[in-house]
């Protein structure tokens, strides 16, 4: 069973997408900030980070994705916001084991991108 660790600040959104990826056959995990993040990263170690990349606090998404990357070179990433810029996406695009999700989007679409990253590995 893949893993998959969702962080996100916003309170419900976090449970919200764990519901949908556990009826998927996922294990997932949540966080609300980077810290909290790498705590659970280095107890579950994930195969998938689905991060918002506007979190409250000093670390931004990618930021956080690149600490975890940092703990699991393996780990793969979908960065999702509800800001989507042209900077942004390049940023992205630069990494090889991210992917970018603009809100928003559907359940199905989540699904889909967490099933290509997992299998990615």
């Amino acid at each position: 069973m893949k893993k998959v660790l969702v962080v996100d600040d916003e309170p419900d959104y976090p449970q919200l997408l764990s519901i949908i990826l556990t009826k998927e056959g996922f294990d997932v995990k949540t966080a609300a900030d980077g810290n909290e993040a790498r705590e659970v990263a280095e107890a579950f170690v994930p195969d998938v980070l689905v991060v918002d990349w506007m979190l409250q606090g000093s670390e931004d998404g990618l930021q956080v994705a690149e600490h975890l990357t940092e703990m699991n070179p393996t780990l793969r990433t979908i960065l999702i916001t509800g800001y989507p810029s042209l900077d942004l996406e390049t940023r992205v695009e630069q990494i090889p084991s991210a992917q970018f999700l603009s809100k928003p989007f559907t359940p199905a679409h989540l699904i889909d991108l967490v099933r290509e990253a997992a299998d990615l590995k």
